[in-house]
């Protein structure tokens, strides 16, 4: 059977949104894993983001939208609850545990001074012996550091690039296997009414969500413990799958049906350019990219 191109193209456009979202979560997590600490994360931003997933998914099975739309739903819940449990283990679980250690434990551990000792501590031999190992180090954060340049600029078009070639393979496999087939979506239904009421809640959630992100920028000014690939990806899956949805009709109460998906999608596309401008302010002002590890 012949597919429709509008079909085609939006199925091709869902899955690369879900290939973006699915990679997603793996430049932050692991920007997090690095420092050993979700510091540059704001915890408002991800609980306001979390509900609006919630309410994403829940009027999408309300309103029987396409499967594709359903599917990012169910996945976008997923990562929020990982990203939030990365955070809360490393900004209150770790964070506490390591401030329960007593001073005086520490001391015990500590040898005191021999009679062959100084007086006074060699500073300047100190930094010579620790100098090439600390100059290690931070030329191999800085050769993997996602705000490094060139590297940074590479590995993100490399990114990108996968993620496109992912989702529209994936696409290509799961058609040619009968996996994924006509969607029979109806645009000339209307969605019930609880199901818009939810659709335009998650759109206010997702709208106000990056504001608090926004904010934790300025007053720290800095976005260091941030991935920009994390936003990026951000972008490209909002842009596809604000795509996915128009691709597949323009008939007027199917795009009413979807409008408030359609607000959430593209709707958070100006904040996540408003935290891009942050990444270049707060990078020249610290003289080429934002400290990790704030």
């Amino acid at each position: 059977m012949q597919l429709p191109i509008n079909e085609a193209l939006s199925g091709i456009f869902g899955s690369v949104s879900l290939a973006s979202w699915i990679f997603l979560i793996v430049p932050q997590l692991w920007e997090n894993f690095r420092n050993q600490s979700a510091e540059g994360l704001s915890t408002l931003f991800l609980i306001i983001w979390l509900l609006g997933d919630i309410c994403n998914l829940i009027g999408a099975l309300w309103a029987r939208l396409l499967p594709t739309v359903v599917a990012l739903g169910i996945y976008f819940c997923l990562v929020d609850f990982i990203m939030l449990a990365q955070l809360i283990y490393y900004n209150h679980y770790r964070s506490r545990k390591r401030h329960r250690l007593p001073q005086t434990r520490r001391a015990e551990h500590r040898p005191g001074p021999s009679a062959t000792d100084p007086l006074l501590p060699d500073t300047e031999a100190s930094h010579t012996t620790k100098h090439p190992a600390h100059q290690r180090r931070d030329s191999l954060s800085q050769a993997f550091s996602d705000n490094s340049s060139p590297n940074e600029a590479i590995r993100n078009v490399v990114s990108v690039f996968l993620v496109l070639f992912v989702g529209t393979a994936g696409w290509f496999v799961a058609w040619k296997t009968g996996a994924w087939g006509p969607q029979g979506d109806t645009p000339d239904t209307m969605a019930p009414f609880g199901a818009l009421v939810l659709g335009y809640a998650s759109s206010f959630f997702y709208l106000t969500a990056r504001l608090p992100q926004i904010y934790t920028n300025l007053k720290r000014q800095s976005c260091s413990g941030l991935s920009i690939l994390f936003f990026i990806l951000s972008t490209v899956g909002n842009l596809t799958y604000g795509a996915s949805i128009l691709s597949f009709s323009l008939e007027h109460n199917y795009l009413l049906k979807n409008t408030p998906w359609l607000l959430g999608s593209i709707g958070t596309l100006v904040q996540d350019f408003v935290i891009f401008g942050q990444f270049v302010y707060y990078g020249r002002a610290q003289g080429g990219g934002p400290r990790h590890g704030a």
